[in-house]
């Protein structure tokens, strides 16, 4: 029948005795309702309001902190997949989407303090709390593995910088060696 107004008849007849009766029945149209997929989050991004359409409806799923603005906070579930959802209702008729959610979580860029060196000292491969990452600065020969070499760094006190990032999550430390 489609949304808007029809109008149904009935006809009855016994041995030439008849009636009729017409009811008028209203068909609602369900709201078509789309969320705008919001991407990816690390951990330690902050809150952020989902949009969908039309306005007005009512979120829900984990990690959902404010039902009204949808708004999405990653601190709340922590690394993992969820699904939010967004329902409009309308003249008794309700439009529900979903979209799933990816929250990463992020690397610890943390360097673990070798100490002092001599000049003379043999090449020492610097560590950090998360693996993966690259090593910069004066005296590094090797980037992927921190290999800090003194004899190249030559004496004095040289800034050693460690980016590391999972899944477009990032961090970053940096030490005076």
């Amino acid at each position: 029948a489609g949304s808007g107004t029809h109008t149904i008849t009935y006809n009855v007849g016994v041995s030439g005795c008849t009636d009729s009766d017409q009811i008028d029945i209203t068909v609602n149209q369900t709201p078509n309702v789309s969320i705008t997929n919001p991407g990816d989050f690390c951990e330690t991004d902050p809150a952020m309001d989902i949009t969908a359409s039309p306005a007005g409806g009512t979120w829900s799923g984990t990690g959902i902190t404010n039902t009204t603005n949808g708004t999405f906070d990653p601190s709340v579930p922590g690394a993992g997949s969820y699904t939010v959802y967004y329902s409009v209702t309308n003249s008794g008729c309700t439009g529900i989407d979903s979209t799933e959610i990816d929250v990463y979580s992020t690397p610890d860029a943390t360097i673990t303090n070798p100490g002092d060196f001599c000049t003379d000292d043999a090449a020492y491969n610097l560590s950090a709390a998360s693996s993966g990452g690259t090593w910069s600065g004066t005296g590094i020969t090797d980037a992927s593995n921190g290999t800090f070499d003194p004899s190249v760094a030559g004496s004095g006190t040289h800034t050693i910088t460690y980016n590391v990032g999972v899944s477009g999550c990032t961090d970053s430390d940096q030490i005076d060696i």
